[in-house]
């Protein structure tokens, strides 16, 4: 019982009770409080009315027919009580023995409690007072006794109401309780089935739209989303083994003649060899780890506004001596300045993969080139190679992904793997073209702002 009491099932159902008493006392306080405004209302205007006319008598007829008319009236008026005192203080006609002390000569709308002659217990009125003009006083007052009684019924029926409603609330709380937490239930049973390994589980939508729906939906996209790196995954592993055997093998073979050899010469070119295969294992990691870490949105922070032009021809001055020692030309294509927030190093790592790529791959000239797009810069490198079949294109993209012609050559298929994480980063993409009839690879570099 003590542990239900600090669910928030309870919780829940208390803040409803409570609000629930909050708004039933207050509509109790505004109802009541408004009967009585407007029953005070009736009863001083009946007591007003009552006086004005008795004044007018006094004013047009004078002080006996004022008298006279108290007189009848004090007979008639079983609800109100009339007195009326001349100049001197002696009363002249009405049903209240003297003038009550705590009543002014002039008023409109005193409470009090009074005796009339002939009554056994004060009843309670609303008082009116106002002077003549012979220089009488004339009070008027108006019994509340009905209008008590209404007001007295109308509370107690508001109070029945009040408490009629927080057995109906509980019960009310109880249900929305109950269906929050069905939906919640399913939502956790769910999440229970996916963590025992069923990953096809997924969350039921009723298309309400509600907060549960997109939370349900956006639990759904998440779980599509780990599908999808659980697949990646598989793929990266197959990659690596496949792609990770062949320098092993070799160098488990370079380690075995190091092993058998007793010639210093050999021995030292063995050793030679397992560190550049060693290098070569240890950069692939390196660049496989880099991806990842650009994936996961790592290294945003150090973009700063950087002339892509000028870049490009940093770039292009690296590389054109070992592209002539192949006899290749590049051709720079960058008018600046072209200025976007960037990451300096990995953009220009980004561009190397992709002259190497074309080097390896590619034939003809190539064309390092940067164009202007409404709300991006795109930059990438084009030759006149076959390029990438459009049916291959994300194979060519996955990580560690390497088209079958590409086996034969160095390699660990991260190249453009790395150079679209570079993309992403940039706020862009990678994409393959055909420009002026060479084949391109080319980033998309948002301009920011």
């Amino acid at each position: 019982m003590t542990r239900w009491l600090r669910s928030s099932h309870a919780r829940f159902i208390g803040l409803i009770l409570l609000l629930e008493l909050i708004f039933g006392a207050a509509l109790l306080l505004s109802v009541t409080q408004l009967v009585r405004s407007n029953l005070d209302e009736a009863d001083i205007a009946t007591a007003i009315d009552m006086r004005d006319a008795l004044l007018a008598i006094g004013r047009d007829e004078g002080g006996k027919a004022l008298a006279s008319a108290v007189a009848e009236q004090a007979r008639d008026e079983k609800d109100a009580v009339i007195l009326l005192i001349g100049p001197d203080g002696r009363i002249v006609a009405g049903n209240l023995s003297g003038w009550p002390p705590n009543i002014p000569g002039r008023t409109e709308g005193i409470r009090a409690r009074l005796y009339r002659l002939g009554d056994s217990q004060p009843g309670p009125f609303i008082i009116t007072a106002a002077p003549t003009v012979d220089g009488s006083r004339l009070l008027v007052g108006e019994s509340t006794d009905d209008s008590d009684q209404i007001r007295s019924t109308i509370g107690g029926a508001l109070l029945t109401a009040l408490l009629t409603a927080l057995p109906l609330a509980a019960v009310a709380a109880w249900l929305v309780v109950h269906i929050i937490d069905r939906r919640i239930v399913h939502i956790a049973e769910t999440a229970a089935q996916v963590g025992a390994g069923r990953i096809d589980h997924r969350v039921a939508l009723d298309g309400s739209g509600d907060s549960f729906d997109m939370l349900g939906g956006t639990i759904n996209d998440m779980l599509d989303r780990i599908v999808g790196l659980l697949a990646e995954l598989r793929t990266v592993t197959d990659s690596i083994a496949h792609d990770l055997r062949s320098p092993l093998t070799r160098l488990r073979a370079r380690i075995d003649r190091a092993m058998l050899t007793d010639d210093p010469a050999a021995l030292r070119e063995a050793v030679d060899g397992i560190s550049r295969e060693a290098d070569a294992l240890l950069a692939m990691l390196a660049t496989a780890l880099e991806v990842s870490r650009m994936e996961a949105g790592i290294g945003r922070e150090r973009l700063s506004p950087t002339d892509l032009a000028l870049l490009l021809a940093d770039i292009g001055e690296l590389y054109e001596p070992l592209c002539e020692e192949q006899g290749r030309a590049l051709h720079i294509e960058a008018t600046g300045p072209a200025i976007a927030p960037a990451h300096r190093e990995l953009l220009g790592q980004a561009l190397s993969n992709l002259i190497d790529n074309a080097l390896k791959y590619g034939e003809g000239a190539m064309t390092l080139y940067l164009d202007q797009a409404p709300d991006a810069w795109r930059v990438g490198v084009a030759d006149s190679g076959p390029g990438i079949p459009a049916e291959r294109e994300a194979d060519a993209l996955r990580r560690f992904g390497r088209l079958d012609p590409a086996r034969g050559i160095a390699g660990a298929g991260l190249g453009l793997s790395l150079v679209s994480a570079v993309a992403g980063i940039h706020d862009g993409a990678l994409r393959f073209a055909r420009r002026e009839g060479q084949f391109a690879v080319e980033m998309s570099i948002s301009k920011g702002g």
